[in-house]
């Protein structure tokens, strides 16, 4: 039989076993912390302002501005786009004399001098997309002019039209930026 010393001593060996085992959990805990956060820096997705990346990268981005009129002239639509290799950017307005517009971003490829993309913008109150395809030419960009499905009655780029629709290019600092 133990004697009331013995389980003491014991008792307070356990504790003694426990804090140890605590203390060394939570300094792992603490350096792991730490170090992922070191290695949270190192990664490309990582956003902290104080971070800078060892590799230089450079920006070889093309921004185009462009413009048309319809309507007696009364009518504009703006397009603007950041184009970087196959992939392209913009924003996409389409303004309507006495009516309401369309106003959004699109976002797309590029193969060759076509450009397909997708217009997300927002038109009395609601959102909504629109696959939109332009043809680049000189200093104009072309668009196929889009038709109602009769399905669904929804607008769609009408694939088999010519590219009738014309934007002349602008100052891109000219361009109402939102």
């Amino acid at each position: 039989m133990l004697s009331n010393i013995s389980i003491r001593l014991i008792y307070i060996q356990m504790k003694r076993t426990i804090a140890s085992v605590l203390i060394t959990v939570a300094a792992c805990l603490l350096l792991n912390a730490c170090n992922q956060q070191e290695q949270r820096k190192k990664h490309a997705n990582w956003v902290d302002t104080a971070f800078k990346s060892d590799t230089a990268v450079q920006d070889t981005s093309q921004e185009l501005c462009f413009m048309g009129l319809s309507g007696n002239n009364k009518d504009s639509s703006f397009v603007s786009l950041s184009i970087l290799g196959d992939k392209i950017v913009g924003k996409h307005s389409w303004v309507p004399f006495e009516k309401d517009g369309r106003t959004g971003s699109i976002a797309g490829t590029k193969k060759g001098d076509t450009l397909d993309v997708v217009w997300e913008f927002m038109q009395e109150g609601m959102k909504d997309t629109l696959r939109t395809v332009f043809l680049l030419k000189g200093e104009q960009l072309k668009q196929k002019p889009f038709s109602v499905d009769p399905k669904n009655g929804r607008q769609i780029t009408d694939d088999k039209s010519a590219f009738t629709i014309i934007y002349n290019k602008i100052n891109c600092d000219t361009t109402h930026k939102k």
